[in-house]
């Protein structure tokens, strides 16, 4: 690799793929100068624990940093937190701070991440509303999260029930309304949403599904649905998705499409900037199709390949999609697609240990999992195999997934 000593890359974004991104940098054998700008003052951390741990335990914001403060200093990586990016000029390599100073460029790397979708009609009147994204939004929920207290969760999708999960934990009166027939749809195939519904009902959630909310009760403190009933509650968390943060990168003339569109590098449409992460949308192979993922494995490995391909590779990100979720004892895994024409169940599912294959044409699309860990592993591989395996085998517990993912 030549020498880049006298390079200086800049990565504005610091979550998870910012920080990754550098130290991948630094690990390939970047030796120029390296500074990571990020808005928030917090030392970075990881996003996943701020709707469990962070919510449900006192002081687990303490874990949830992605490095200690002395791993920047002993990779050379300059932080700039509190900072925020206004302007990029790509003709000059500059990238433009709110303080009116700039940043001087040789390459770029772009990882803004996004924004919660936000809904109007409930941030006007008294009931309190909340966002969760940031550290800091949950760390403001869980003072909020008493006994006792009525909480209404708008959105019923991964955020909305690990925090109905979280916020019931806590000891309040847990509600979800979902807008969808289903919770969790997007993510999950049918029968693992009815069983992941069905197990917060167990707990206490209650939940009402295919119900439009329309805004803030006048009458109570609570939220008024379509159907003109009232849902009474003393607080009202707010998840109905992410947008992604793309206006830096439309201001500099980079080519958006619900998303920083970059090709299989991570390039975008400008040779010296690159992007990944939640606000990036790719081509993916296993799709066959471009895409915009919002999960904690693509934030972390797209960046890994994007990082090196900045300093001189040529590999295309290739990642079969992946997604976790954690809800009371209950860990939920997916690899691949749920979109197929034939589901096999591997376990009882009434002992909540239990895997379901996806098949397409025969050949294995996804796997789905509820503590399935170590299966769900081998799973994964045998979904990037589209492998080739008899349902009636899949079926069979005896029938060895490991084995049959490293023939």
């Amino acid at each position: 690799m030549a020498d880049t000593s006298t390079d200086r890359i800049v990565i504005v974004g610091s979550g998870l793929a910012g920080v990754t991104a550098a130290g991948t940098l630094r690990e390939a054998g970047f030796a120029g100068e390296l500074r990571l700008i990020g808005e928030e003052l917090d030392l970075p951390y990881d996003r996943p624990p701020l709707s469990k741990s962070v919510l449900v335990h006192e002081g687990a914001e303490e874990q949830a940093a992605l490095r200690p403060l002395g791993w920047y200093e002993d990779h050379r990586i300059e932080r700039m937190p509190g900072t925020r990016v206004v302007r990029i000029d790509p003709g000059e390599r500059r990238a433009v701070l709110e303080n009116g100073s700039s940043v001087a460029y040789r390459k770029l790397l772009l990882v803004p991440g996004a924004h919660p979708r936000r809904l109007p009609a409930l941030e006007s009147g008294s009931l309190p509303h909340v966002y969760l994204r940031t550290l800091r939004d949950a760390l403001r929920l869980r003072e909020q999260l008493q006994p006792g207290r009525r909480v209404v969760l708008l959105g019923g999708g991964v955020i909305g029930m690990e925090v109905a999960a979280s916020a019931l934990q806590r000891g309040c009166d847990v509600q979800v309304l979902e807008c969808a027939p289903r919770v969790m749809g997007r993510a999950l195939c049918a029968s693992l949403c009815e069983h992941v519904a069905s197990y917060h009902r167990e707990k206490g959630v209650k939940i009402e599904l295919g119900v439009e909310v329309t805004g803030q009760a006048l009458s109570v403190p609570g939220v008024s649905l379509r159907d003109g009933r009232v849902i009474p509650t003393d607080l009202v968390v707010i998840g109905i998705g992410i947008i992604p943060n793309v206006e830096l990168a439309a201001s500099a003339g980079l080519r958006c499409d619900d998303g920083i569109v970059v090709d299989e590098f991570g390039a975008t449409s400008n040779a010296d900037i690159y992007a990944a992460g939640d606000a990036v949308k790719y081509p993916d192979a296993f799709h066959g199709r471009a895409i915009r993922s919002e999960n904690w494995m693509h934030a972390q490995n797209q960046a890994v390949r994007v990082a090196r391909n900045m300093l001189g590779e040529r590999e295309p990100y290739r990642q079969v999609p992946h997604m976790w979720s954690d809800q009371f004892d209950l860990k939920i895994q997916v690899s691949g697609s749920h979109d197929g024409d034939q589901d096999v169940v591997r376990g009882d599912p009434k002992t909540n240990r239990f895997m379901i294959v996806h098949l397409r044409d025969g050949r294995i699309i996804g796997a789905s999992g509820i503590n399935q860990a170590r299966d769900m592993k081998f799973a994964g591989t045998l979904v990037e195999m589209h492998a080739c395996i008899d349902a009636s085998r899949l079926a069979d517990l005896q029938f060895n997934l490991k084995k049959a993912a490293t023939l």
